[in-house]
């Protein structure tokens, strides 16, 4: 099924779907290296950017999106005193992708609110971001985020 995807679907898709089966562990990274090695290579060679550790599609697409921009972003990064984040764009501006299925919860939204005031009191920007806004709502959530970049927010160094 995963080599259907691969040469059906967009490569951003594909790759949404791919991660998801390695967070998942539903398939190995070797296995997957295989399913990779049986496309085209103008398929593949983006598709050679998978990682496993992408916790959602919505967090797939929204770092494919930034790193097609070139802005640096790295995932699944620890901040003491925290945890771990979805997403570090630069140095302090932090993406959350949340879905209703984890993030609903009224004593999760009281955590991840908490979680955001103790980012935020130690010089990070927090930007929640839904499934609806990444899959339904793109253009618009596409244009605000940006903007954030282009005034380089990104850049500024927390206090941390």
């Amino acid at each position: 099924m995963l080599l259907h995807s691969g040469r059906c679907l967009p490569v951003k898709k594909a790759a949404a779907l791919f991660e998801s089966a390695l967070n998942k562990r539903l398939i190995t990274e070797g296995e997957l290296s295989g399913v990779i090695g049986a496309l085209p290579s103008k398929v593949a060679t983006p598709l050679s950017r998978v990682r496993g550790d992408a916790e959602s599609g919505t967090e797939t697409t929204v770092r494919w999106w930034l790193e097609s921009l070139r802005v640096p972003v790295r995932p699944q990064v620890v901040i003491p005193g925290v945890g771990r984040v979805d997403l570090l764009i630069g140095n302090s501006w932090i993406i959350e992708c949340d879905s209703r299925q984890f993030h609903d919860d009224p004593e999760q939204y009281h955590r991840d609110r908490a979680r955001d005031l103790r980012l935020r009191a130690v010089g990070y920007t927090v930007t929640r971001l839904t499934w609806e806004q990444v899959f339904l709502q793109w253009e618009e959530t596409e244009q605000m985020l940006l903007a954030v970049i282009r005034r380089r927010d990104h850049r500024r160094r927390p206090a941390a």
